[in-house]
């Protein structure tokens, strides 16, 4: 061996060990001795990544090409530089170039996944990991890949699999243990979940997004008994009273925890049905000073000229059908005066479908993600708003990274997560007069701006244009049949006694419920629920309660049409549900609760003038459920009345004439 190749290999040797100086050292040794040198032009490329210098990365590795343009790791490392600077159409380029090359190179096969996992096509992703699997079966970082992308397509079980035989080669896997304890929250393993949590922190004691997924494993997705509620609720203050004290204890490194940041979120929080502003303040806390360490204070745009369009934008994950985009962001986009206001909007999410396109040829300017974290920060503030919306906190990872920045002079929410968001850098919370209770202000920690009538400009869908019939879901045809669509989450312990109480006084009744799309777990625990409250009152569930798999939108509107009554779930009202029953003219029976959340149905009603169903009380609740299951002329006569006053809900100019004179005077203040 020559002494140039002995420097050459003795570099690599201490490159493996970590010991990067030292090989650099060695590497320029024998570029010195021999600029031509094309494996030292490639590992001083492989360096520099290694080290975050990626533009430099790209010099080395493209002059070391040039030398020897046969070399599938040279195409395949240069491509993992350009995909680190967000280059992706000439990272996929070298990927490609790779396989061309040497078709069983597992690694960039595997790398390759990564990119298409990025760019928003998981089905080729997974066949990328599936073939270096093929080729290399003990390859734990593909199982790990593999599993994120079966995890993305909401594959549970199988992305499980996957972490399992990832951690089966390496117990160590951090990465992997905490992917795991995601999926498992997911599917309401809750025990299971912090397990391995609590592995991927002994593995890696500095792990952020682990130590955000441990506090918000203490919030489960379903509750075994009303007890539970508090147990929980106990112990996720407690830790997360730990992680505020990571985060902002004085010589703590705040901004290590930015990345994790949105990684996992207190959504389920909400559902417990308590007044949560103070949890959410401590969370709000943490994680704006998190962000606020990684990042600089933006500059703020000054106040617009007189007579200046106002530059409003909206930061969503959910410009397609979805609640969100349905209740507050279609009527926003669609309404605002365009002579008054200019409307950016930025979808973070890689979802498209019709109303996307209407979203895009809509607004003035809309950009469609994914996109990294910086590059969504520089775009809005080269957009300059005057406002930023989010119309939900709490859902979408990007949505509260952005959230927890100050990027505009006024920043709002509202309630497509009918939830205070916490961070001190949301103003305003965007709510409906009819829907809030006189005490409201001290349930957010935003200031409350009360909208008229439901706050939103709601666009009615159109009806099913499929027919369907009882006998395919498992429905009697003479049975009264109640619609009761929610969530499971929605559905707290202590109101399942409600249904045997129904089904007792009506008789030959059926309740339909939706499976949950995490798994079978969290079904078959709401099963053992209402097993034991039918039981309890000395009858079967199964005579009366029918599960469906979750279904496409065209079908749940359908299947809603099948059924007799509207039962709104107790503590976490519908809205969307509602207003999707309302065209069936299926009569609604709701209880308002003590928060917002709790009174979308209510409000509804009240809009429409049908207030005959709002229960006072639980009690309440049940009586009317069995009188309109019990009396038949009375039913009639409450969906008549439904359908006379369903027009009412639609197109409300109030609310967006008072969402103007707000914003006008917000940007003013």
């Amino acid at each position: 061996m020559t002494a140039t190749r002995e420097k050459l290999a003795l570099g690599l040797q201490y490159h493996r060990a970590g010991r990067l100086a030292e090989a650099e050292g060695l590497y320029w040794e024998v570029l010195t001795e021999d600029p031509d040198d094309a494996d030292a032009r490639h590992l001083m490329g492989v360096l520099a990544h290694q080290i975050g210098r990626d533009d430099v990365a790209i010099g080395y590795i493209e002059s070391a090409l040039a030398l020897r343009p046969d070399r599938p790791d040279f195409h395949s490392n240069l491509a993992e530089a350009y995909r680190a600077l967000e280059q992706y159409d000439e990272a996929a380029a070298h990927y490609q170039q790779a396989l061309l090359l040497e078709p069983d190179f597992a690694d960039a096969h595997n790398n390759y996944g990564l990119l298409l996992q990025i760019q928003g096509q998981p089905e080729q992703a997974i066949g990328h990991y599936r073939r270096a699997l093929d080729l290399v079966p003990d390859f734990p970082e593909a199982h790990n890949n593999l599993g994120n992308a079966l995890k993305e397509q909401r594959r549970l079980d199988q992305a499980a699999a996957e972490y399992r035989a990832a951690l089966a080669l390496r117990p160590a896997f951090a990465d992997a243990h905490a992917n795991l304890a995601d999926t498992l929250m997911e599917q309401g393993r809750l025990d299971q979940a912090v397990a391995h949590f609590r592995q991927a922190l002994a593995f890696r004691p500095d792990f952020p997004v682990a130590r955000f997924g441990l506090c918000m494993a203490q919030l489960p997705v379903l509750y075994r008994t009303e007890a539970e509620i508090e147990e929980r609720r106990t112990a996720y203050r407690r830790h997360l009273l730990e992680l505020h004290e990571a985060v902002t204890a004085e010589g703590a490194n705040p901004a290590g925890f930015a990345a994790a940041v949105g990684s996992h979120q207190p959504f389920f929080l909400a559902y417990q049905g308590r007044n949560d502003r103070d949890l959410q303040a401590i969370y709000g806390e943490l994680v704006v000073r998190a962000m606020a360490a990684r990042t600089p204070p933006a500059p703020v745009r000054p106040p617009p000229a007189a007579g200046q369009r106002l530059r409003i934008g909206i930061v969503s994950g959910y410009f397609f059908n979805h609640s969100v985009w349905k209740m507050p962001v279609r009527g926003w986009l669609t309404q605002l005066d365009r002579e008054r206001f200019e409307l950016f909007c930025y979808h973070t999410r890689l979802i498209r479908d019709a109303e996307t396109d209407l979203a895009e040829q809509t607004a003035d300017s809309f950009v469609q993600g994914p996109l990294p974290l910086d590059r969504w920060r520089a775009l809005i503030l080269a957009d300059a708003p005057d406002v930023l919306i989010y119309p939900e906190i709490g859902m979408d990872p990007v949505t509260v990274q952005l959230a927890s920045q100050r990027l505009a002079r006024v920043q709002c929410t509202s309630w497509g997560h009918p939830e205070t968001c916490g961070l001190p850098t949301i103003d305003y919370y965007l709510s409906s007069a009819l829907m809030e209770p006189p005490d409201a202000d001290q349930h957010y920690t935003e200031t409350l701006v009360r909208l008229p009538n439901l706050s939103v400009w709601y666009e009615p869908p159109a009806g099913p244009d499929l027919t369907v019939t009882r006998a395919e879901f498992g429905l009697r045809p003479g049975a009264v049949v109640y619609w009761c669509c929610q969530s499971l989450f929605k559905y707290l312990p202590q109101d399942d006694g409600v249904f045997p109480r129904i089904a007792a006084a009506v008789g030959d009744c059926q309740f339909v419920f939706l499976g949950y799309q995490g798994g079978d777990h969290v079904v078959s625990l709401f099963r053992e629920r209402l097993e034991a409250a039918f039981a309890a009152a000395g009858a079967r569930a199964a005579d009366h309660c029918v599960f469906l798999p979750r279904l496409d939108a065209q079908r749940f509107v359908a299947v809603g049409g099948l059924c007799d009554v509207y039962l709104d779930s107790i503590g976490w009202s519908g809205i969307n549900t509602t207003l999707e029953a309302a065209l069936a003219d299926l009569p609604v029976v709701t209880v308002p609760g003590a928060l917002l959340r709790g009174r979308h149905s209510m409000a509804v009603l009240r809009m429409m003038g049908v207030t005959e169903t709002i229960a006072e009380t639980v009690d309440d609740y049940v009586a009317l459920a069995v009188r309109l299951g019990t009396d038949a002329e009375w039913r009639t006569a409450v969906r008549g009345r439904m359908a006379a006053g369903r027009e009412r809900v639609y197109r409300d100019p109030e609310c967006v004439a008072a969402l103007a004179a707000f914003l006008v005077g917000a940007v003013a203040r």
